[in-house]
């Protein structure tokens, strides 16, 4: 609640300092080029009401995303999902050092057979893909003995992505495993 009603004021704070600084602004006439501090105050005033622009879409974005809702603008194109090995880490906040902490979590080898391997090789396991959806689901092995666990494969430069959410006895965990195979 504290982080919405500080962006909101920022967001109000923004767009009241592009309305100033607009209505400040005076336009040239129409034969006389604009002053070098005219164009200055111009841009600065454009720079200011793209900041409170962007800001304002980042606030509308985070809302609908805490609400459930997708998080990208349009439809997800189907995605062929990229085979190897993928590099997980357990994104933890931590409050007290105020910084985003990366645990290491393993390896996952995804086959293109449907069969992938977890850490040392030992854990195996079947998974399905749905391209349309691009949700990875567990069927057996160390994630599927997890429970529900949300897995959505996304690109990054052509590299694989998974993003990674599973419930565990102290809470969600949210990993981000990268595959460097293109």
């Amino acid at each position: 609640m504290r982080m919405r009603l500080t962006t909101t004021l920022l967001t109000g704070a923004l767009l009241a300092l592009a309305g100033a600084a607009t209505a400040q602004t005076p336009s040239p006439a129409p034969t006389a080029a604009p002053s070098p501090q005219e164009r200055a105050q111009a841009e600065a005033a454009a720079v200011r009401a793209r900041a409170a622009a962007a800001l304002q879409a980042r606030t509308e974005a985070d809302a609908a995303a805490k609400a459930g809702g997708m998080r990208m603008a349009g439809p997800m194109a189907a995605a062929q999902l990229v085979y190897g090995d993928y590099s997980c880490t357990h994104n933890a906040w931590d409050a007290s050092g105020k910084r985003l902490n990366f645990i290491p979590k393993g390896v996952i080898q995804l086959n293109a057979n449907g069969t992938y391997r977890y850490l040392d090789g030992n854990t195996t396991g079947r998974y399905t893909y749905d391209p349309a959806t691009r949700q990875v689901t567990w069927l057996t092995g160390y994630f599927a003995e997890r429970g529900a666990v949300k897995t959505t494969f996304s690109t990054v430069d052509k590299a694989g992505q998974l993003d990674i959410e599973l419930t565990t006895g102290t809470g969600t965990q949210n990993w981000s495993c990268g595959c460097g195979r293109k």
